[in-house]
């Protein structure tokens, strides 16, 4: 009975000291997270706010290889 209780109050410290790491290194993987976001954000703000800007893609015509698929000629059958 005594091993049984050891065990459990070991699996428990275990477990509340991974607890406790995780939570640290998740605070601080977020934070850093945010940080990159904030910085990229406070980067991508070079014209004023209100203005507008189109960027134009260039036209990209269908390539389609001709020997591709067989036309066939079909008449309605009532």
């Amino acid at each position: 009975m005594l091993i049984l209780l050891r065990f459990f109050a070991i699996v428990t410290l275990v477990f509340f000291l991974i607890a406790l790491i995780a939570r640290f290194v998740l605070r601080n993987f977020f934070k850093r997270m945010q940080n990159q976001y904030n910085s990229s954000e406070r980067a991508g703000k070079q014209r004023p706010e209100g203005d507008v800007y189109v960027s134009k893609t260039p036209n990209k015509d269908k390539i389609v290889d001709k020997d591709v698929g067989d036309y066939i000629d079909y008449e309605e059958v009532d």
